[in-house]
């Protein structure tokens, strides 16, 4: 499946050089109610538990966040810098879960919601489940969980891990945002020794929608 990742330019060029992208975390991500899609009532207890689950999560799985589409000019805002970084395009294979988008919360108690699994399905659906503020992102995760040694590494606090490609995550397209100035050149030099990436090309805001699209005539220095 391809799908495309979003990235500013401070490290946009390493990642392609050392073939790898970083994990998040439910517990360190920018959205407040990351795996919190319920209505919890006045049960406060439930409430706490529920994110010590997310913390017990945290520890032991991350995701990468990718996109179904790249012309997306709130995408090239957001997560590029203002479009100043770039977005790679990837063919993936794996744990791949694609977002819902909800208005409401969900009743933690319904019985009908509860009975089905128990708490590994509400992990699920919290996993796969956020606002419909975050709609534009049209998201799909990669969900990767840390090995013996990774988890050991976590819980003395480091922050950082990176899935590497391979088989299952191989670059193909990369795209230059169109206030950028990266080069071509740049990841070429970046790609030297990978030849599974199909592109390289330049964004530029459509002239008759709002759209992100290929500047086809770009003279590249």
């Amino acid at each position: 499946m391809r799908l495309y990742y979003f990235t500013g330019p401070q490290h946009a060029v390493d990642n392609v050089a050392r073939r790898q992208l970083k994990l998040s975390f439910p517990n360190e991500v920018n959205d407040i109610f990351e795996m919190m899609p319920f209505d919890f009532g006045d049960d406060k207890v439930a409430r706490r538990e529920w994110k010590r689950s997310i913390d017990k999560v945290s520890q032991s799985c991350g995701f990468i966040s990718f996109s179904q589409h790249w012309g997306v000019p709130t995408m090239w805002g957001h997560y590029a810098q203002s479009h100043q970084g770039v977005c790679y395009g990837f063919d993936i294979e794996g744990d791949l879960l694609r977002m819902n988008y909800e208005k409401e919360f969900t009743d933690f108690f319904d019985e009908a919601f509860s009975g089905r699994l128990g708490v590994d399905w509400k992990l699920r659906f919290a996993q796969g489940t956020k606002s419909d503020h975050w709609e534009y992102e049209d998201e799909s995760r990669l969900f990767l969980k840390l090995d013996q040694d990774e988890r050991a590494q976590k819980a003395r606090g480091v922050k950082v891990f990176y899935k590497e490609f391979g088989a299952d995550l191989v670059l193909r397209e990369i795209i230059i945002g169109a206030k950028s100035t990266l080069t071509k050149s740049d990841f070429e030099k970046a790609l030297q020794g990978y030849d599974l990436c199909e592109k390289i090309i330049k964004a530029r805001a459509s002239f008759r929608e709002f759209k992100i699209v290929e500047h086809k005539n770009f003279q590249w220095n």
